[in-house]
């Protein structure tokens, strides 16, 4: 399994076989092989190094609320990673399927967004094994 490493060296996500890969200003595509589904991936690191709640469910409600969806922080769920947590929201529309994601050790956040047309399978499994892959790196201490 091919592995996208951030330019930037904040974090590493496992991408499956036969995904497309495409970055342009610091966010990166990837597309399903039929196409069907794409992935949004971006990253952004604390200017003061870690902080407490930097990524979290707050983080994640601001984002999708820029987006335009009204969303409680209640309405957002949580899980552990390695080293890191995971936050999650699903959203349905007529049109389609979009899950949302803040992976974030406090220091770096990796906002991940999903969308596939409503009616589509089979892919979701794929997807979450790339949240699950993800590899935060910490920022070098300054001397």
């Amino acid at each position: 399994m091919p592995v996208l490493t951030d330019p930037q060296g904040w974090f590493t996500v496992q991408v499956p076989d036969g995904w497309a890969l495409a970055t342009e200003d610091s966010v990166t595509t990837l597309r399903r092989p039929d196409g069907s589904g794409i992935v949004y991936l971006s990253g952004a690191r604390h200017s003061r190094g870690r902080q407490q709640s930097f990524g979290g469910a707050d983080f994640l409600a601001r984002f999708l609320r820029s987006l335009g969806l009204e969303v409680d922080e209640e309405a957002i769920a949580s899980a552990a990673g390695p080293g890191c947590r995971i936050y999650s929201h699903r959203r349905s529309t007529s049109a389609a399927d979009w899950w949302f994601w803040s992976v974030t050790d406090d220091e770096t956040a990796l906002l991940i967004s999903y969308a596939r047309p409503m009616g589509a399978e089979g892919d979701v499994e794929e997807v979450d094994g790339m949240v699950r892959s993800v590899r935060l790196y910490h920022s070098a201490p300054v001397h």
